[in-house]
């Protein structure tokens, strides 16, 4: 046997040993690896800092020698936090504000998380009621009727007196990609020469995406409004796709549409107001 074959069959004998011993201790409870005066190191402490090792240092603290070596790291951070905790730093005035903040950031990421959480959930119990769910079949009726996807460029400015005086500029010779980076208020695209993502129908905003698809292909145009303000657009390309190549895209889409129409459908429960009259 090689030595590289021997090794990856011990480091795999040794995660398989680890695995089976934190099996047995967690049928045991989480239990004590040391103690630093009244503070401990549990296992599940242990065992989720060292999961957060980096990857190149993953088979060292594997081994026996290395988690030796790491639970003296984890000894020596406890005695520094015993010492902090017995010293002036934690009645000072200064750690007790720092302590509220961080409590408060710790509580709204919860909030945020939960949230997530929830709705996520709610997501997922609509697909299982099939309110929102699409399927292949109905993807496949979308792509029939729409198989095209382009690729779009724009520059997105404030007003249209703007938007004109700037395409007459392209159409005079200065490169699009020039005017974009310069000028364009999208400042993810203006980057790449006011490269949009490349789109199938449903992917542009409804202001823009009649307009994309009837373009020909090298066409500039506009000024073009929409609710983010004025657009220059640019068609760079336009090709069929088969539909195994947009079939996840086509399937959010539709469900997008169908959560779109059960939420208007329901918003009059929820009356919205806008408060601040900058938003308004």
């Amino acid at each position: 046997m090689s030595r590289e074959r021997r090794s990856r069959r011990s480091g795999a004998l040794l995660l398989g040993c680890l695995l089976a011993g934190l099996g047995a201790c967690r049928s045991r409870g989480d239990a004590v690896l040391a103690r630093v005066g009244k503070l401990t190191i549990t296992r599940s402490e242990f065992e989720g800092k060292l999961a957060a090792v980096p990857v190149g240092y993953q088979s060292y603290v594997l081994s026996p020698s290395g988690r030796k070596q790491f639970l003296d790291v984890l000894i020596r951070q406890k005695l520094m936090l015993a010492l902090a905790a017995d010293s002036d730093a934690a009645r000072s005035p200064s750690y007790k504000a720092e302590r509220e903040r961080l409590r408060a950031e710790m509580e709204q990421l919860l909030r945020e998380r939960e949230d997530d959480l929830l709705t996520r959930l709610w997501l997922d119990s609509l697909r299982m009621k099939e309110i929102m769910a699409a399927g292949a079949e109905e993807a496949r009726d979308y792509h029939k009727k729409h198989p095209a996807e382009v690729g779009m460029s724009h520059i997105l400015v404030a007003s249209p007196e703007e938007a004109e005086a700037l395409e007459k500029k392209i159409r005079a010779g200065t490169p699009f990609a020039t005017v974009a980076k310069t000028n364009s208020l999208d400042y993810e695209t203006a980057a790449d020469g006011g490269k949009m993502s490349p789109a199938i129908y449903g992917e542009i905003i409804p202001d823009l995406e009649d307009v994309a698809f009837h373009m020909r292909v090298g066409d500039v145009g506009g000024p073009f409004k929409s609710k983010f303000g004025y657009h220059i657009l640019r068609k760079d390309y336009e090709k069929n796709l088969p539909f195994e190549a947009c079939q996840e895209r086509i399937v959010r889409l539709l469900e997008k549409r169908k959560l779109d129409g059960y939420m208007q459908s329901l918003q009059e429960k929820y009356p919205v107001e806008v408060v601040d009259e900058q938003f308004r």
